[in-house]
């Protein structure tokens, strides 16, 4: 149950053709999908309509006949209900700076445009929140409340400006309110979406539910919610106004810890995004029972990381809660990003209910041999694949069935199932952690926030290459001690439970090793970077002192689609106090080590250096392989199982030893071999490959 899912898109035409919608059931579950994801997709009709509705039960009908599952993508939250609530609308804001000489200002009033599945854009209703401020080497120095003090007009003419005076000159901070037509997440009243949509569907048999790229931020760089209800969450949670701190969120300041102003305004984000999505697993589980398929992916907003923060939902692991799996997506004309998120699936998958992991993975330009590859490294990391799409999508293709790539389609479900029933329940049990520290994400705003990304993108990607098996764990976990290396990426900001749970891991003798700007903070507010300075064994700047990186380093442009301008890698020189250098570059320390600790202040998973710490994790690879060889070696008991496939278009060909065994493979290209204790039970592998079990020719069952 719920082993291949995919999306059934039904545009307008494809909706009217019942005889088509048939066909699609009948055809999808012939290529071996055994989960129907029913979206109205660039449609005239909805769930609301008869039209919608008939679609919706003749897809029900089909799914029943054949014996798979059936469930419906929800469309976007809020728009169905917003008029009923019209004073629970979203209202932004975006700081504008000014000046202010011989008692006048003029600001001009950017325009902010929706961010979809609205008409209707943002207007501008007057000044929320202005401040009078001084500087010292760009940090606020003082922030002076003047909103009620200013006075000033509004001219519209091909722009907005505002037009005032106040009584000492200086720099001014503006905060406008936009006025949107979007539900507000942070009402009660949101939940009344879910409920609505739920209505239309009460006399379907369905089997869960999904909301796909769902998140309760914007999506808007530097744009903040101040609705009331928003505020009031806010004040409830946090114990002050957060209209008096509008100015941390986008400027640093001495003497105020902007980082956690800007966690706090994250934080409850995706509070807000975890309140809604339990909300609609709550109201399924009450009305189809439990055991349901509960998905999409929260990686969306950038396929994984920073940009995430914006659409509050960047907290992947405490997301996961509300979710039947780890999903993630990912794209096929990115091997970087297939290969990093696939191994976040796995360990999200380990803190969910089920523990299956999906990968919702797709390409605008699929080819042949991207399928082949892509699918084979899903069955040997045992990620479940999300099909995307049957139906017309407009740019989001591939557009099955019509796609060349289509018939396909079976052979690496097969391979899927094939593997999963023979992996079964075993998983992976690596000695190496990273701890996704998204916290620290949260605490910048500026470019150089999406570095977090591309460090754990390449990170993961080349341990994966390397088959040296690792766990990506939140900042909760507080069950370091069954790892003998943890990385710590990006410590900037780590809540202070963490923080104690990181010096104890420290304490105990084992690596930890640090990676990217220092720590400063916790998200409580308190400075550690003296402890960190300790820790580490080296003196080094804050986090507003770093120099850009000069050498060559790994930039994936289409990884930045936030900008189209290059941001530049930035680097953290210390000086060794009571820990050994370990790396120099351009005359800058920017590694050093002490006793068990090591900390290396750059993007270094984007650098050759990196090799380094590859070769040092070496030591935990449970089966040493040559290149062009992916594998994964899972575990239940005293049951063990390694899956092994070829990168891109390379064949197995390798010798190697596993618990007292030779294998030879020759010629593979997918190969499973079980063992109990330190015998082998079963071995599987596609047809043509020759396998030696210590030095004899041994049978294998064909996958």
């Amino acid at each position: 149950m719920y082993s291949a899912p995919i999306m059934l898109l039904v545009d307008t035409s494809f909706l009217l053709d019942h005889a088509r919608l048939r066909h699609a059931v009948s055809d999808i579950y012939e290529k071996g999908f055994d989960t129907i994801c029913l979206e109205f997709r660039n449609c005239l009709y909805t769930e609301y309509d008869p039209q919608g509705k008939a679609a919706m039960k003749i897809v029900a009908e089909e799914t029943q006949r054949l014996g798979i599952q059936f469930v419906k993508i929800m469309p976007m939250i809020g728009p169905n209900v917003v008029k009923q609530f019209p004073e629970s609308r979203q209202v932004w804001t975006v700081e504008h700076r000014g000046h202010i000489s011989n008692k006048l200002f003029s600001v001009t009033i950017k325009s902010l445009n929706n961010a979809g599945f609205v008409s209707t854009e943002p207007s501008i209703r007057g000044i929320a929140k202005a401040f009078h401020v001084t500087r010292e080497n760009g940090r606020i120095v003082q922030a002076v409340d003047i909103t009620a003090k200013i006075t000033y007009s509004i001219e519209i003419n091909s722009s907005f400006i505002f037009k005032g005076t106040y009584e000492q000159d200086g720099e001014i901070l503006i905060y406008p309110a936009y006025h949107t037509d979007y539900m507000d997440f942070a009402s009660k009243d949101i939940n009344r979406s879910v409920d609505e949509f739920m209505e239309q569907y009460t006399d379907l048999p369905l089997s869960g539910y999904a909301i796909d790229e769902f998140g309760a931020g914007n999506r808007v760089c530097d744009a903040y919610f101040i609705s009331e209800c928003f505020q009031s969450n806010f004040r409830e949670k946090y114990g002050y106004e957060l209209l008096d701190k509008l100015y941390l969120l986008k400027n640093e300041a001495i003497d105020e810890c902007a980082g956690k102003t800007r966690y706090a305004f994250y934080q409850l984000t995706m509070d807000h995004t975890y309140q809604i999505q339990k909300h609609v697993k709550d109201r399924y589980t009450e009305l189809y029972g439990k055991d349901l398929f509960g998905g999409f992916h929260s990686t969306w907003w950038g396929e994984g990381n920073s940009g995430d923060v914006w659409s509050g939902n960047i907290d992947y692991f405490r997301l996961t809660e509300n979710l039947s799996g780890g999903f993630v997506d990912a794209q096929f004309d990115a091997e970087r990003t297939m290969t990093s998120m696939t191994m976040l699936a796995e360990s999200l998958a380990k803190f969910s209910d089920s523990g299956i992991a999906y990968n919702m993975c797709w390409d605008r330009n699929t080819t042949q041999g991207k399928l082949d590859y892509y699918q084979r490294l899903l069955a040997v990391r045992n990620v479940r694949w999300v099909g995307h799409a049957y139906g017309s999508a407009g740019p989001y293709g591939p557009g099955y069935p019509d796609h060349i790539t289509w018939k396909d389609t079976k052979l690496s479900l097969h391979r899927q199932k094939t593997l999963q029933a023979f992996i079964g329940n075993a998983v992976s049990q690596p000695k190496v952690a990273m701890m996704y520290v998204w916290e620290s994400v949260a605490c910048f705003n500026n470019d150089n926030m999406h570095y977090h990304k591309l460090s754990m993108k390449a990170l993961l990607d080349k341990m994966l290459l390397r088959n040296i098996e690792i766990d990506i764990i939140p900042t909760y976990d507080n069950n370091l001690s069954r790892f003998d290396t943890l990385i710590v990426l990006w410590p900037a900001m780590l809540p202070e439970a963490t923080w104690k749970e990181i010096k104890e891991y420290a304490a105990s003798g084992k690596k930890i090793i640090f990676i990217g700007p220092p720590a400063q903070y916790t998200v409580e507010g308190r400075d550690i970077s003296g402890e960190f300075a300790e820790l580490t064994g080296a003196a080094v700047g804050d986090l507003f002192s770093s120099n850009s990186y000069e050498g060559e380093y790994e930039y994936i442009a289409w990884d930045m689609w936030f900008t189209t301008n290059k941001i530049p890698m930035q680097c953290y020189p210390m000086q060794s106090v009571d820990s050994d250098t370990q790396l120099s570059h351009e005359g800058d320390i920017l590694g050093v080590q002490k006793s068990n600790v090591e900390y290396y202040s750059f993007e270094m998973p984007l650098t050759h250096y990196f090799n380094t710490i590859l070769s040092e994790l070496e030591q935990y690879c449970e089966v040493r392989l040559p290149d062009g060889i992916i594998s994964k070696v899972s575990h239940d008991g005293d049951i063990s199982v390694i899956t092994l496939t070829g990168h891109w278009g390379s064949k197995i060909n390798a010798a190697f030893q596993y618990k007292g065994n030779q294998l030879t493979i020759t010629n593979g290209n997918l190969v499973g071999i079980k063992l109990r204790a330190d015998t082998i039970i079963e071995i599987i592998s596609e047809k043509d490959c020759r396998i030696e079990l210590n030095g004899l020719t041994n049978d294998y069952v064909i996958i």
